[in-house]
């Protein structure tokens, strides 16, 4: 490992390159079976870290899983150059990010396979570019298990950053509830499913031409609970295999409840630096019109996301005494503009899901509408970080029947910032 100075315009940065996260199995298949560390490059804010820790964004380079390196993944189609990892990752330490770029296995490489599988459709593999960038290195075509394996192996790897780095938050002076995961193309898209399909508790995801194949999103992207927002940028002219994918893990986050911002980058191809113009093309997390440039529609999205937790218990009992007076405009105060309720009945596996301001003011309404006389008594709450709980027992009268009920309940809250983001409320069932 080695530790310097950056030089240039983020010189108030310390880098320290080819720090061990792990070590990945290769040689699958061949008389020469291995092992091999697995590296990644760390970026730093001069300085000490502040009271609670610097948020940080965990980033992974894109190549077709076949090219590309932690400090080096520039490339070009014409006249157009996508900025490298590396570079975001000096850009974002600058703004007082801890930020790690990460180096995985290539296919080339042939990793194992996983113990597990990960992609759900296993005979569906958007391999155009991935034989096209083969044979620009010259490789012969890949059978399709070794490209299973290899895509595979790092999601593996990427998941495993960032369960090291989360593990060791404290040698970086970081907060390791704010961190997030992300990268351009291939290293995008093993974020996604690091997160997703592997279970890393990121606190928010970036995806650059990146996104989640349609089968597994329907499938690893659900119900909302401690799930992350995402931001997901694609070009106008991008890949043909990007768009859909792009799109399946944004409405798929979307119907979560999950804070999502969508941009297009109007003329560009699958390569597009930080200053590229963007449209915000959807979203379920307001105020993302804003944003002019590919890194300022990121900045954005982190400041918000990663917000620094201010939710108290005191909080939280102010908004169990709105509850009890019934008082609705009080309650929204209490709300992030993309938040989510998740009703204790209902016939999903959530409960009935109210996604977004409107639905969630008519959500909880429908609570008094039920029981107009309806108390929650005997609150007790808990906060830690960006989480937190109330347990409390409800008493009312139902509206339809004149029937009295007293039962006990709680809420699990997801927090962003000052405000509540998921509100999810479970109650014991009495016949």
């Amino acid at each position: 490992m080695t530790n310097d100075q950056s030089s240039g315009p983020h010189a108030a940065i310390r880098i320290e390159r080819d720090v061990r996260y792990g070590e990945g199995a290769i040689g699958f298949g061949t008389d020469r079976p291995g092992t091999r560390a697995l590296l990644m490059d760390v970026f730093l804010p001069a300085g000490d870290a502040p009271p609670g820790g610097r948020p940080a964004l965990v980033l992974s380079h894109g190549g077709a899983f076949h090219r590309g390196a932690k400090e080096r993944d520039e490339f070009e189609q014409g006249t157009f150059r996508n900025t490298p990892v590396h570079v975001y990752c000096e850009r974002f330490a600058a703004r007082g990010y801890a930020c790690f770029s990460i180096g995985y296995r290539l296919t080339q490489e042939r990793p194992p396979p996983q113990p597990l599988p990960i992609k759900r459709n296993r005979g569906a593999i958007e391999r155009d570019r991935i034989d096209y960038v083969r044979g620009l290195l010259g490789l012969p075509p890949a059978t399709h298990e070794e490209l299973l394996d290899g895509s595979e192996a790092a999601y593996a790897d990427v998941a495993g950053a960032f369960g090291f780095i989360q593990a060791n938050a404290a040698r970086w002076g970081i907060d390791p509830e704010r961190m997030a995961i992300g990268g351009f193309s291939a290293g995008g898209f093993a974020s996604a499913y690091a997160v997703f399909a592997l279970g890393q508790r990121a606190a928010a995801v970036v995806g650059l031409s990146a996104g989640m194949d349609k089968d597994d999103a329907a499938y690893y992207v659900h119900g909302g609970r401690g799930l992350p927002p995402v931001l997901v940028v694609e070009g106008e002219d991008d890949l043909p295999s990007i768009p859909p994918r792009a799109g399946a893990l944004a409405s798929c986050a979307a119907r979560a409840g999950l804070g999502v911002r969508h941009y297009v980058v109007p003329g560009r191809p699958h390569f597009y630096d930080g200053a590229s113009a963007v449209v915000l093309k959807a979203a379920t997390l307001p105020g993302g019109e804003r944003c002019a440039t590919v890194e300022e529609a990121i900045a954005q999205f982190l400041a918000e996301v990663l917000a620094p937790p201010a939710v108290t218990a005191d909080h939280l009992e102010a908004f169990a005494q709105a509850w009890n007076r019934h008082d609705i405009d009080a309650l929204m105060s209490f709300m992030a503009a993309d938040c989510v309720f998740h009703a204790w009945t209902g016939t999903e596996a959530a409960g009935t899901r109210y996604v977004g301001r409107e639905a969630v003011r008519a959500g909880f309404m429908k609570a008094w509408a039920d029981f107009p006389d309806a108390q929650w008594t005997r609150a007790r709450h808990l906060v830690a970080g960006r989480r937190g709980m109330s347990e409390w027992t409800f008493v009312g009268t139902r509206a339809s029947d004149g029937r009295r009920v007293e039962v006990d309940g709680g809420d699990l809250f997801t927090f962003q910032g000052d405000k509540i983001r998921v509100k999810d409320s479970w109650r014991k069932m009495r016949p």
